[in-house]
């Protein structure tokens, strides 16, 4: 769980907040610390996870742990309690503002909060404080970061059934022969492929990419597994495409 702010706090849970806010910066606020060693300890605590006086696990950001830093030295451990918000409580009175919020970061990831928070005071006349937005939407695991990781899934095309669409390309091989020397020459790996079970109908390396190598290929497979409905031909070269066109014709 994430902690960049508290909300409203009474006065006991403020001054708890306080203390463990310098327990998170107390190693990094030495005045003998030169910039970069400060730095270098910011960067282990943001590492870290902290318990906070709620029990649970937090890791604070740099942003967060540097502000803290800055709020100590102009004004001691006082300057570290929780300031109250203007809007403590409106997200937990109007919940469909989260949701809502929630709907407008899926539709777009890349939406900010600060924009998000705009988009509900137009539509409602509520005011959210874009930290608040922020809160809300990282707890909820909805942060643009996390996002952004998450794979995309794209539904699995096919054909209807078998032989109803083959698919056939051409992968470069190994040198032939190996190590490459004078007179080596590229294998060339044709394959087809049935688009409903994904099997191999054909597949053969040969010299050269040529018409004679596809019509041989395409004889083979149609031999073995009978005639497609549809050959798609990735490697559509105007003086191959004629010949297959003929080999198909006068098999099916």
């Amino acid at each position: 769980m994430t902690g960049e702010e508290e909300d409203g706090v009474d006065h006991k849970q403020q001054e708890q907040v306080a203390l463990h806010r310098w327990a998170v910066i107390a190693e990094a606020a030495g005045q003998k610390l030169t910039a970069a060693e400060r730095g270098a300890l910011v960067r282990q605590i943001a590492a870290r996870a902290h318990t906070h006086p709620d029990g649970s696990s937090r890791r604070y950001s740099r942003g967060t742990i540097d502000r803290w830093l800055r709020a100590w030295r102009a004004g001691g451990l006082e300057a570290l309690r929780p300031s109250p918000r203007a809007d403590t409580g409106v997200v937990r009175a109007h919940p469909e503002l989260f949701a809502e919020a929630a709907a407008l970061r899926l539709e777009l990831p890349g939406r900010s909060a600060a924009q998000i928070a705009s988009i509900l005071y137009h539509r409602h006349g509520i005011t959210v404080s874009e930290r608040t937005v922020r809160g809300q939407l990282r707890r909820a695991g909805l942060h643009r970061e996390a996002l952004a990781a998450e794979p995309k899934a794209y539904g699995r095309y096919e054909a209807a059934r078998p032989n109803e669409r083959w698919i056939t390309d051409v992968l470069v091989g190994p040198w032939v022969p190996y190590p490459k020397r004078e007179g080596s020459a590229r294998a060339r790996l044709f394959l087809i492929v049935d688009d409903h079970s994904r099997l191999l109908a054909g597949g053969r390396f040969f010299a050269r990419e040529n018409a004679r190598a596809c019509q041989e290929l395409l004889r083979r497979a149609i031999t073995r597994r009978g005639v497609p409905d549809v050959l798609y031909c990735d490697y559509a070269d105007p003086r191959i495409m004629p010949t297959l066109r003929r080999r198909a014709c006068s098999a099916g």
